[in-house]
């Protein structure tokens, strides 16, 4: 069928006023594209009908306020819990909001009898790849475990979205089956992006002059992925998903002169092949984002109409019956990665997202004396890395334990009575001392090092220990419960890294301490002796691969810490921003403040003490310190400032575990 006539005269329209001068979406600014997004929004789909509507702000992970809107059928029994579609807005995670997708969700909540929970998640390229789909999560976890309190049925749930609304949809149905959560009743998508990639025939045949361009969604993404290589991640790209079994039934829409059409049907295969029982509705002469064209083709009324009759023939299904909550883990043992899975007892070790070899245990989940056992299940040999992942999971699970009981075969423990962390008692049982276990450098360390031999040596006329050469790539690596992310730390990359290092700098708050504002020239030159000096190592912190904030760690003997303290010859010392504002709060400090007192004291076994010189008035930072264990020990003069001396014994470090938050939650809740 050729293209609807309404649209065609409307894209001519469009054509000729980008040709007197009207800039394409791809040649502004975010914040430029969002103004006209939104203004357009209006004269494209009007003012939806009026229906009963409540501002809400959800809770992310991270402590930010996410608004939402909450839209009910007009009419409906006000003591009857009401089923719901929990929606997301397209605009390539760049532009859209609750605004411009107010008239198309106030229809289906008013032509059908439920709640629509329409969510604003953040934006890009101030929050990248994956803000928005931790978004998503968090509000699919809000409406569990808050929904009732709103008179919300939370077991009739439908998650749905349009374009990379439709991506999060589906990406969090993946994610609720990975976690084991309940599957939604339906998962309504459409024109969803799914492929890794944007080169198919109908991205080549609708690259231009079809509402949605090749130029504006590489725009989009652009923006909003951190590297090439998130294109890869399911999350972004469904098709990338190794299994989709198991998922609710979909439904999907389909506009023909689509750029996304192929991928659309691409996504809709696998899912049939995977079991999933999917429908698709393809709309003929109909192009991108055409729901939201009501002013524009009678078409997109047509299909609010037909999606009020799927959304309510879904609703009358039975509910699925709830999972059991499963608690989530990652462990990088030897750099390996593993996901830990514990559910109703049993615990199981495994490969994220692949077909290998999966130990199996049970956890005994006694207060104060949890005990770990291997049940032999699914082979008679139990890889080291498997033991140690399990271990690491239990101590993360159980916070306050200082040891824990271990069932497990004695060849597999060798290493571990070498070390000192495991002992073995008479009745063949091993217990494991937490205060030993986070001793050990291969739980968080891709590649540890053996202490490096004892030479000294002379430098800038100090005496001290010839040191061993800098590392580089990614030099620590652990998962916060409480954050249900994982915080890395890697050596800065200036070629990668310059442009975000640049901009923190700058940051007004960064300056006021930092006092090193600059041009990318001056920054670089920075960066580059910062490389170049071997007692000192830049490092960018990350949380799920988003980089936060900028280290330096050094040896305290050569710094000019060293006259202050009496440096040891193994004393570290560390000075720290956060660039990204949301990442300053206190979830995320309780993170990385003491994750980089760990990475020193295990990346030298020598290191008994970690000294810091904030300026005397940073209270803030000094606050934070003492909570993290460092004793303030006095203030003193540098020629360039007023600092106090901070100081962290190793031996405090480990007897009192200053990994785990002193107050607040510190394991994630099941299935997070």
């Amino acid at each position: 069928m050729p293209l609807h006539p309404d649209l065609e005269a409307f894209l001519e329209l469009a054509a000729l006023a980008e040709e007197e001068g009207r800039q394409p979406m791809s040649a502004m600014s975010p914040v430029e594209a969002r103004i006209s997004y939104n203004q357009s929004t209006l004269v494209l789909d009007g003012i939806g009908p009026a229906v009963p509507v409540q501002e809400i702000a959800l809770a992310a992970r991270d402590g930010a306020a996410l608004p939402a809107r909450l839209y009910r059928c007009p009419g409906t029994h006000s003591g009857t819990p009401l089923p719901t579609l929990l929606y997301f807005h397209g605009g390539g995670y760049v532009v859209g909001g609750l605004d411009s997708h107010d008239a198309l969700c106030r229809t289906l909540a008013h032509r059908t009898p439920c709640a629509v929970l329409a969510v604003d998640y953040r934006l890009a390229p101030e929050h990248k790849f994956p803000t928005a789909f931790h978004d998503a999560e968090d509000a699919a976890l809000w409406l569990a475990a808050h929904g009732g309190a709103h008179g919300l049925d939370t077991e009739r749930v439908i998650f749905g979205g349009d374009s990379v609304g439709g991506t999060l949809a589906t990406a969090l149905t993946i994610a609720a089956r990975l976690a084991g959560r309940t599957q939604p009743l339906l998962q309504l998508l459409l024109y969803p992006c799914t492929s890794i990639r944007q080169d198919s025939d109908s991205h080549r045949r609708y690259a231009s002059g079809h509402l949605l361009e090749q130029r504006t969604l590489q725009w989009m993404f652009n923006h909003y992925l951190r590297s090439d290589s998130d294109r890869q991640d399911w999350r972004f790209a469904p098709l990338a998903a190794q299994d989709l079994s198991g998922l609710a039934p979909a439904h999907i829409v389909l506009a023909e002169y689509d750029p996304l059409v192929d991928e659309g049907h691409a996504y809709s295969e696998r899912l049939r092949s995977a079991g999933v029982p999917t429908q698709v509705d393809i709309h003929a002469g109909m192009v991108h984002d055409f729901a939201r064209l009501s002013q524009v083709v009678d078409e997109a009324d047509a299909l609010r109409s037909a999606l009020a009759q799927t959304l309510a023939a879904a609703f009358q299904r039975p509910a699925a019956s709830p999972q059991p909550d499963v608690w989530v883990f990652h462990a990088h043992p030897d750099g390996l990665p593993f996901e830990v899975r514990l559910g109703a007892k049993k615990l199981t070790v495994g490969h994220p997202g692949a077909l290998e070899r999966t130990s199996h245990w049970t956890l005994h989940e006694q207060p104060g004396a949890p005990r770990l056992e291997w049940t032999r299940e699914g082979g008679e040999d139990l890889p080291e890395s498997h033991l140690l992942a399990a271990i690491e999971a239990t101590f993360a699970r159980h916070p306050e334990c200082k040891t824990l009981s271990l069932n497990a075969p004695p060849e597999s423990l060798v290493r571990l009575l070498d070390v000192g962390a495991v002992q073995l008692h008479s009745n063949a049982h091993a217990s494991v001392a937490r205060e030993a276990f986070w001793q050990l450098p291969r739980l968080w360390q891709r590649k540890p090092r053996e202490p490096f031999v004892q030479r000294y040596t002379l430098s800038q006329g100090k005496r001290h220990p010839l040191r061993p050469a800098k590392p580089a790539g990614t030099v620590y690596q652990r998962h916060i419960p409480w954050l249900s992310q994982t915080l890395t730390f890697d050596t800065v990359d200036i070629e990668r890294d310059l442009p975000t290092f640049n901009r923190w700098m700058n940051d007004p708050v960064v300056a006021h301490f930092w006092e090193e504002q600059g041009d990318l020239i001056q920054h670089r030159t920075y960066l580059e002796a910062i490389n170049a000096d071997p007692r000192v190592t830049g490092l960018i912190g990350r949380f799920d691969g988003e980089a936060f904030g900028y280290f330096e760690v050094y040896w305290a003997k050569e710094d000019r810490i060293a006259p202050f303290c009496e440096a040891g010859d193994h004393d570290r010392g560390w000075h720290a921003l956060v660039g990204e504002a949301r990442f300053r709060g206190k979830p995320f400090l309780t993170a990385w403040m003491p994750s980089i007192s760990h990475y020193l004291f295990i990346d030298d076994c020598r290191t008994q003490r970690i000294v810091i010189e904030p300026r005397a008035d940073n209270r803030k930072m000094i606050n934070s310190l003492g909570r993290c264990g460092y004793a303030h020990v006095k203030e003193f003069d540098f020629p360039h400032k007023r600092a106090m001396l901070g100081v962290l014994l190793r031996e405090r470090f480990f007897a009192e575990s200053l990994w785990i938050p002193q107050d607040g939650n510190t394991i994630s809740p099941p299935s997070a």
